[in-house]
């Protein structure tokens, strides 16, 4: 069975980071762990974590998916010794979580995570950037601005081209600076015009990626 932990100080099951975990864990063999990083080793602080932890455990068993859990005071050497001892695991998503001074200190950031830990480590912010990215409507086709470029090609090859001969002699090889800024241009302009026109045939005939 993959597992996926899941770091995080509120366990809010509507926040991103645990939806995303769901919806990873949803329909496979992949169980969810998860580290409820306590702000304190309070007895008070610890029992609400465990009744936050219970109610999440019947929310996943709603959804079909394995859920242990876990409470971790703000101890730099137990919170690791905790995360090593649920390795291997597919992924770790650190949540709403809060690292305190003395964590940072003793060796424990989502930075430092990524460098110890030998599976990937994910942030809200990047699943949020990714969702983002996925959900961004792709460009649509700009049909009238394909058609003025393809009006322009067809004056090209049908009216350029056929004249090449004569403005050649006038004027692209009389080897004038005016004639090499000619040439240049009529290159330039020829291959702006012509690709504007040839990138929408993919799509025109649905062979796009």
């Amino acid at each position: 069975m993959k597992k996926i932990i899941v770091i995080d100080g509120t366990w809010d099951t509507q926040t991103q980071a645990i939806q995303y975990a769901l919806k990873a864990s949803k329909g496979t063999d992949t169980e969810i762990v998860g580290v409820f990083l306590a702000a304190d080793s309070g007895k008070e602080t610890i029992e609400k974590a465990e009744a936050v932890l219970k109610t999440v455990k019947q929310k996943m068993a709603s959804e079909g998916v394995g859920f242990s859990s876990y409470v971790v005071a703000q101890d730099a050497q137990a919170f690791m010794k905790r995360i090593n001892d649920l390795m291997p695991a597919s992924l770790v998503i650190v949540g709403d979580v809060k690292f305190s001074a003395d964590m940072v200190k003793g060796g424990v950031s989502t930075e430092a995570l990524r460098e110890k830990l030998a599976c990937p480590v994910t942030t809200t912010e990047n699943i949020a950037a990714a969702s983002h990215a996925e959900e961004k409507p792709s460009k649509g086709t700009n049909w009238g601005m394909w058609i003025v470029y393809a009006i322009a090609s067809a004056l090209m090859y049908f009216v350029f081209f056929p004249n090449v001969k004569m403005l050649n002699e006038k004027l692209f090889m009389t080897g004038t600076v005016l004639g090499a800024i000619a040439t240049m241009a009529v290159v330039v302009i020829h291959a702006w015009v012509w690709g504007n026109t040839t990138h929408i045939l993919p799509k025109l005939f649905k062979l796009e990626k």
